[in-house]
């Protein structure tokens, strides 16, 4: 991998919300990363993929802000990979215009994957990118595991914003690469048989703990990132 040129000169209002000093999204980041450093001291957990068991439960900004946090925390600089090729959504939450990613790295048409560089250094982006893959089954390639590999040696943690786990299988080709995947739940949305269809998909104890978001709306609204209580839990 290879360092792109910065991309912003302040954070973005999301990021910017999540750093807020004393607000509750900040503290709740907060307790999610010491929970999942907590849990790293068993087994482990440094290569995290995001997950949900069906889209629209808030997995891209947990992905987000955990990223954001954990690099306030350990004062190093945290890797995200956007591995959710259908429905890319970090470079427009981010205000980004488009760039190489991971489907140019898996497609071949990118030597070296290059890391965007967001403002004040802290949290590295590889974006899902725009090439145009045969197959889906390359997240689960050589080539995908040589860039998470890659990662793994240039960074603390390595955050993976992956698919949802149904109704594809594109998650399911990334469990190999993880250490574990944290899943997302929102409130109301996925039913209980959702949920157990989706954790029955992956390989026992792939799943190392779950992120609950209640009233999880965190809306762009001027410039600005408002929220209605946000609860993040990860749980053995």
């Amino acid at each position: 991998m290879t360092e792109a040129p910065e991309v912003q000169t302040s954070p973005a209002p999301f990021q910017a919300a999540v750093q807020a000093s004393g607000s509750l999204l900040n503290e709740e980041f907060r307790l999610l990363a010491a929970r999942v450093r907590t849990m790293g001291e068993s087994a482990p957990l440094r290569i995290i993929g995001i997950v949900s068991a069906v889209a629209g439960e808030g997995k891209t900004t947990v992905a987000l802000g955990l990223a954001t946090t954990l690099a306030r925390a350990t004062r190093q600089r945290v890797l995200i990979i956007e591995a959710d090729l259908r429905t890319p959504a970090l470079e427009r939450y981010l205000g980004l215009p488009p760039a190489e990613g991971v489907s140019d790295w898996l497609a071949g048409s990118a030597t070296l994957a290059p890391i965007r560089t967001l403002a004040g250094g802290s949290v590295g982006l590889l974006p899902a990118g725009s090439a145009t893959l045969e197959s889906m089954d390359a997240l689960g390639s050589e080539r995908m595991a040589a860039l998470v590999a890659a990662g793994r040696e240039g960074f603390p943690y390595v955050i993976l914003d992956c698919p949802a786990l149904t109704p594809f299988a594109d998650a399911i080709a990334l469990q190999d690469h993880v250490d574990g995947f944290l899943m997302v739940v929102r409130a109301g949305q996925a039913p209980r048989e959702a949920l157990a269809r989706a954790a029955e998909r992956v390989k026992a104890g792939r799943i190392r703990g779950l992120v609950f978001v209640d009233e999880p709306e965190i809306l762009a609204k001027d410039s600005t990132y408002g929220y209605r209580r946000y609860f993040g839990q990860a749980q053995r």
